[in-house]
C-alpha cells in the first residue's frame, strides 16, 4: 500500500468504473458530482461544497465548514470537523454532522440523522426519521419532529438511560434533557401532551416509558431486556491483493479492486473500499467505514464502528458488526447481519436472509423487495425498538398472518408484491410499534385486531 499522500498536493477528479472519485486538498474546493455515477468525494480542509447526483453517492468534508448536497438516490454524507450543512436529498439518506455545530436537513425518505457534538439544527424532511442522539449530542434543536401515537418520527436514544431524561415545555416547544442537563433536544413546535411511548426508542435494550401525568418532569420506564443473538463477524482469511487503485490520506484508506476476486484487509484508518467486479473480500475495521462490494458475491465485515455497507449485484454475505451500521444488499439474494447496535438494513431486490443481532434495527422493505426472511434480532412487541420500515407501502396493503414458522408480513402494490418473514414469533407477539410507514405520519397497522396497541400511549395526556 502507498504511503500517506501529502496533503497539499494531493488532487484527484478521476471515473473509476461507476465510480466519480474527488479528493480535494486543503484549500477550498467545489466537486460536482457526475449524475450518470456514484459519487465519492472526499472535501479534507479549507471550506468545500460537494454535490452529488442522481446514484447513490458518498461524501466526506473533512475540516473546514462544508456544504454537502446528497442529491438523488440514498446518500452517506459525513460532515467531518467544522459547521457544516448536510442536505440529503429524495430517498433514504444517512447524514452524520461531527463535533461542531451543524444543520442537517434529511429531506423525503426514512433517514438516520445524527448531529455529533455540537449544538446542532437537525431537519427530517417528509418521511419517517430516526433522530439520533447520544451522552454528549449537546444542545439540539429539532425542527420537524412528528409526535403521537403511531411509529414514525422518533428520537433513537444511545447509552441513555431511561431515568434520565427531563421534560420541560418551553415557548417553543418541548425540550427533552439528559445527562443532568448537558445534553438536550428542543422539538420546536411539540407540546409535552402530544408526546408518546414511541417516540423514544433506546437503541441497546428495549425500554417502554410508563405515562405519568401532565405535570410529570421525569419518566420511569419498564425494561424489556433481551440478548438478541449479538454480533456474527465474517470468517477470517489471510493476505490482501493490490488493488487497481488506491490512495492513503488523513484517516481515510481508499482502495479500488477490479474484475478479480480481491481481498482488501482492514487498516487502522477508515478504510474506504470498492471491489468492482469478482467475488470480493472487503473488511473494515475500528473507524467508520464504508464498503461497496459491486458485482459478484461479496463479503463485506465492518468490524467495530458506525460503518456503511453496500453489496451491490449478487449474492453477497454482510456483517455490521457492533454499533450503528447502514447495510445495504442491492440486488439478489444476500445473507445480512446487522450485529449489535441501531441498524439499518435493506435487503433490496431479491430474497434475502436478515439477522438484525442486538439493539433496535429497521428493516426497510419496498414493493419490489422479493420474499425475505428474518432469522434472528427481531424483538418484537411494545415499544420503538426493532421494526418493519415500509417505503412506499400504505396500511390498507398489508396483511400480517401466522405461519408454522412464524409471522408473514405481505403486501400487494401496484409497484409489486412481496413478503417478509418473521420466524420465531406469533402476531400476538406483536404490537403497532413493530411497524413504520414512512410515508404516512401515524400510520397505524389496524386490519389485525390480535396486533396490539400497548406501547402507543400518550405520555403526558
Amino acid at each position: 500500500m502507498a504511503r500517506k499522500q501529502d496533503r497539499d498536493s494531493l488532487r484527484v477528479d478521476r471515473v473509476i468504473d461507476d465510480y466519480k472519485l474527488s479528493i480535494g486538498d486543503n484549500g477550498s474546493d467545489v466537486q460536482l458530482g457526475q449524475g450518470s455515477k456514484m459519487n465519492i468525494a472526499f472535501g479534507r480542509g479549507g471550506s468545500d461544497v460537494l454535490t452529488g447526483g442522481a446514484m447513490d453517492d458518498a461524501l466526506w468534508g473533512g475540516r473546514g465548514n462544508d456544504v454537502l448536497l446528497g442529491g438523488n438516490g440514498m446518500n452517506h454524507l459525513d460532515g467531518g470537523a467544522g459547521m457544516d450543512v448536510l442536505l440529503g436529498g429524495a430517498m433514504d439518506d444517512t447524514l452524520r454532522g461531527g463535533d461542531d455545530r451543524d444543520i442537517l436537513n434529511e429531506g423525503d425518505g426514512h433517514g438516520d440523522v445524527e448531529g455529533g457534538k455540537g449544538d446542532d439544527i437537525l431537519i427530517g424532511g417528509r418521511g419517517a426519521d430516526a433522530f439520533v442522539v447520544d451522552r454528549d449530542s449537546g444542545s439540539d434543536i429539532i425542527y420537524d419532529f412528528t409526535p403521537g401515537p403511531g411509529m414514525f418520527d422518533h428520537l433513537a436514544l444511545r447509552d441513555i438511560a431511561p431515568e434520565e431524561l427531563r421534560f420541560e415545555e418551553t415557548a417553543l416547544g418541548t425540550r427533552v434533557s439528559w445527562n443532568d442537563g448537558k445534553s438536550s433536544v428542543l422539538l420546536v413546535g411539540v407540546e409535552k401532551s402530544e408526546l408518546a411511548q414511541n417516540d423514544f426508542m433506546f437503541t441497546d435494550d428495549r425500554f417502554v416509558l410508563q405515562p405519568a401525568g401532565p405535570g410529570a418532569d421525569r419518566l420511569q420506564a419498564v425494561s424489556y431486556a433481551k440478548n438478541e443473538g449479538g454480533d456474527v463477524s465474517a470468517p477470517a482469511v489471510s493476505g490482501e491483493t493490490n488493488p487497481s487503485v488506491a490512495y492513503s490520506f488523513d484517516d481515510f484508506d481508499v482502495r479500488y479492486g477490479s474484475a478479480r476476486d480481491d481481498v482488501f484487509q482492514a487498516t487502522d484508518d477508515r478504510d474506504v473500499f470498492f471491489g468492482l467486479g469478482g467475488n470480493d473480500k472487503l473488511y473494515g475495521g475500528a473507524g467508520e467505514d464504508h464498503l461497496e462490494g459491486g458485482a459478484g458475491a461479496d463479503v463485506l465485515d465492518g468490524g467495530v464502528g458506525s460503518d456503511m455497507l453496500k453489496g451491490g449485484d449478487g449474492a453477497d454475505q454482510l456483517y455490521g458488526g457492533a454499533m450503528a451500521d447502514g447495510l445495504m444488499g442491492e440486488a439478489g439474494n444476500d445473507l445480512i447481519y446487522g450485529g449489535a447496535g441501531h441498524d439499518m438494513i435493506d435487503g433490496g431486490t431479491g430474497n434475502d436472509r436478515l439477522n438484525g443481532g442486538d439493539g433496535a434495527d429497521a428493516f426497510v422493505v419496498r414493493p419490489d423487495s422479493g420474499n425475505d426472511v428474518i432469522f434472528g434480532g427481531f424483538d418484537a412487541g411494545p415499544g420503538a425498538f426493532d421494526h418493519i420500515a415500509f417505503e412506499d407501502i400504505l396500511p390498507n396493503q398489508v396483511k400480517v398472518q401466522d405461519q408454522s414458522n412464524g409471522v408473514l408480513v405481505s403486501w400487494a402494490t401496484d409497484a409489486g408484491r412481496g413478503s417478509i418473514l418473521i420466524e420465531g414469533i406469533h402476531v400476538a407477539d406483536m404490537s403497532q410499534d413493530d411497524f413504520m410507514f414512512s410515508s404516512v405520519e401515524g400510520g397505524g397497522f389496524v386490519n389485525n385486531p390480535a396486533i396490539t396497541y400497548a406501547g402507543t400511549e400518550l405520555l403526558f395526556a
